[in-house]
């Protein structure tokens, strides 16, 4: 029998969390995405319904993620294995309140670009991210020509 498959679009709230590779585990990426859900009505204060979604990922997947998403950063996620759970804390007037959490194995990750707002910023040359820099090269040097301005007739 196949798991159902979800998938959800959110940003992701907190600084993930990365645990590498050791022994015969394999390496772990968990993040809390937070999605827009329907409006609520009629909450008295005694359940807060959840928004957020624990994304966890396993293998060359956490690791890339630990590379490439950050706090602040829309993400897609297809996954599998939603797990819900519930806990019992304190709000802020230190009433007591039932929260949630989700948890999903995500199968995939992906950039929203499509969500974020576009950035312009001034170009630099060369450009900071060219792949020669990445690997620890030294920038190329363009020697321009001195040549002496000619005299007026």
């Amino acid at each position: 029998m196949d798991d159902m498959q979800i998938s959800f679009t959110g940003r992701i709230a907190y600084d993930p969390k990365f645990w590498p590779a050791a022994d015969d585990k394999p390496a772990m990426w968990s993040a809390l995405v937070e999605v827009a859900g329907p409006p609520t009505q009629g909450r008295n204060g005694t359940y807060v319904p959840t928004r957020r979604i624990e994304v966890i990922a396993h293998g060359l997947d956490a690791v890339r993620a630990s590379e490439s998403y950050h706090v602040g950063h829309v993400i897609t996620v297809q996954g599998r294995d939603l797990i819900a759970r519930a806990y019992e804390t304190k709000d802020r007037h230190n009433r007591p309140v039932v929260r949630g959490v989700v948890q999903v194995a995500a199968k995939t990750l992906a950039m929203s670009t499509r969500y974020d707002p576009v950035r312009q910023q001034p170009g630099t040359w060369p450009p900071a991210s060219s792949p020669r820099l990445v690997q620890g090269a030294a920038p190329s040097t363009v020697e321009e020509d001195q040549a002496e301005p000619a005299p007026a007739t």
